[in-house]
């Protein structure tokens, strides 16, 4: 007589590249590939591996999704190579099942595909809610070295202090202001964050302002400032002499003759 466990092994199905199973969303009946789908999805592969409901009916219920959506996924998890492209439109969709369904390949198709998506501080933020690592670090690289751009939207995210651990240096240099002497560890209020970017344009419209500006230096006739530096030090252009870098106090403007 055949012991209950070996009566349940014997009644769990053995799974298949053939369209064997069936996941149902918003009353429509999808056939799907069981092994493939378990190998895309631990989730779904757990459903079935646990012996659970699923794995005994040979059918998946996904009550509260969209159908439509399930569509968007289901290449990736019923193909061995799926021929549809990420695109803008289904991008969110795509993200969002990626996480919830643990569907790897799909995940980082998304971020192959973002890699090519022009940097911002909202593209950064998609990255960290998603995980993708890659990504976070090819915005935080391009945010960093173009701080200035980027420093009213950082408000979103400035609170985030493993992110900002990486901006903290850049923002000090486009305020003018030398490395803090030690690396900053935590992100700051968005209530506070106005007054940092106002240091910020502040830095980099004096800086405009000085430029092609007259001083008068080292006792030299006709020169000019060239270019501010992250330190306000200058820049200056010496007839004869070139490029000088001067410290402030060691320069001043001309005053202009009414």
């Amino acid at each position: 007589m055949e012991v209950p466990e070996a009566a349940a092994r014997n009644k769990r199905r053995r799974y298949s590249i053939e369209a064997d199973l069936q996941v149902k969303v918003e009353g429509e009946l999808f056939p799907v590939r069981s092994l493939l789908l378990m190998l895309a999805s631990p989730v779904f592969g757990r459903m079935l591996e646990l012996d659970m409901r699923e794995s005994q009916e040979g059918r998946i219920e996904l009550p509260g999704k969209s159908k439509e959506e399930f569509k968007q996924v289901l290449p990736w998890l019923n193909d061995l190579e799926p021929k549809v492209a990420v695109t803008v439109e289904t991008l969110p969709v795509l993200l969002r099942w990626a996480r919830e369904y643990e569907i790897e390949r799909l995940t980082t198709t998304c971020e192959r595909f973002l890699s090519g998506v022009e940097v911002s501080v909202p593209e950064l933020k998609l990255a960290l809610d998603f995980g993708l690592k890659e990504r976070t670090e090819q915005c935080l690289s391009a945010i960093s070295s173009n701080i200035g751009r980027h420093i009213g939207e950082l408000q979103q995210i400035c609170c985030h202090g493993e992110v900002m651990r990486h901006l903290w240096p850049s923002v000090f240099a486009a305020a003018g202001l030398s490395d803090p002497s030690k690396t900053l560890q935590a992100g700051v209020s968005a209530e506070i964050w106005p007054l940092i970017r106002a240091a910020v344009a502040h830095k980099s419209a004096l800086s405009e302002s000085y430029v092609g500006q007259d001083v008068h230096f080292d006792g030299y006739s006709g020169c000019k400032i060239k270019r501010v530096l992250d330190d306000m030090s200058v820049e200056i252009h010496v007839p004869g002499v070139g490029l000088c870098t001067a410290q402030p106090g060691e320069w001043s403007l001309k005053k202009s003759r009414r």
